[in-house]
C-alpha cells in the first residue's frame, strides 16, 4: 500500500533559518515501499543537496498518485521553489511552514477535545501531522 510521508533535514532548516526563508523545512513525499527505505534513499542519494534526512511522520494513503500528491500539495501549502532558492537542487516537494499557523490548528484541535488550550511547544511531529492532515 502506498505511503505518504514527511521528512526533514537538520541542515536544510539551518540554511533555510540563515537565508531568511524558514526554520521550517520539509519534504513531503510519496511512496509504494517503506518509508523508512525512502528516507534511507533520500539519504543515500542526497535529496536537495543534504544526506541527513530523518521521518517525521507517515500516513497509508489510498486512491491518490504522486502527481496528484503534488498538485495537492502546492494547493494547501507554501512549496519552495527550487529555480529561486538552487541549494535545495530542483527539489520541488519542499514545504515552507508558518509556525503561527501550525499553533493556532493544534490550540484548535485541542480546544475542540475540551483540553488545555496552551500554545504547545512544537515538534517536527507536530508539523508533520499538519502537512498530512492538509493533504488527506
Amino acid at each position: 500500500m502506498s505511503s505518504i510521508y514527511v521528512a526533514f533535514s537538520p541542515l536544510m532548516q539551518e540554511w533555510g533559518s540563515d537565508v531568511g526563508v524558514s526554520k521550517h523545512l520539509y519534504k513531503v513525499g510519496f511512496t509504494d515501499d517503506e518509508p523508512k527505505d525512502a528516507i534511507q534513499a533520500l539519504n543515500d542519494e542526497g535529496y536537495a543537496g543534504h544526506k541527513d534526512w530523518q521521518l517525521t511522520g507517515a500516513r497509508p494513503l489510498a486512491g491518490l498518485d504522486q502527481p496528484a500528491l503534488l498538485t495537492r500539495l502546492a494547493e494547501r501549502q507554501k512549496v519552495i521553489d527550487p529555480l529561486y532558492y538552487p541549494k535545495i537542487k530542483g527539489a520541488k516537494d519542499i514545504v515552507k511552514l508558518e509556525q503561527r499557523k501550525v499553533e493556532a490548528n493544534l490550540v484548535i484541535k485541542r480546544t475542540m477535545e475540551g483540553r488545555d488550550s496552551k500554545v504547545p511547544k512544537l515538534k517536527p511531529a507536530d508539523m508533520a501531522d499538519f502537512i498530512m492532515d492538509s493533504l488527506v
